[in-house]
């Protein structure tokens, strides 16, 4: 099974706690600045998990900072559309301050662990 097939399938189901839905938007804003240090494939699939997350009905991303993610991202790549660019510069830089390592490694390693990654940390 391709492995985002697998991710998507698996965030539209998974019980995420709030922290968790919170850290894949935050990563998700990361990942549409280029400033994340992942591989192209590990972008994709996490983007994959927030896709599934906000395909959810049960689950409602209306902040702005969601608002602006779905908005600049062509969902056919893992970048932003150029002219949304500063504007998600900007927002992630106004984000990052209120980021925690420790939050945002535990949802990286915790997808990971779900769907059958358990060597990445």
């Amino acid at each position: 099974m391709d492995i985002c097939k697998k991710a998507y399938d698996w965030a539209y189901t998974y019980n995420f706690e709030p922290i968790e839905i919170e850290y894949a938007s935050k990563l998700a804003l990361k990942m549409l600045d280029d400033s994340c240090q992942m591989t192209p494939e590990d972008r994709k699939m996490f983007f994959y998990v927030y896709d599934a997350i906000t395909d959810r009905e049960d689950i409602t991303l209306d902040d702005d900072m969601n608002k602006l993610i779905l908005l600049a991202r062509d969902r056919e790549t893992i970048y932003s559309k150029a002219e949304y660019a500063d504007i998600v510069h900007a927002c992630r830089l106004e984000v990052i301050p209120n980021m925690l390592k420790i939050h945002m490694k535990a949802y990286k390693k915790m997808v990971r662990k779900s769907l059958g990654f358990s060597l990445y940390n």
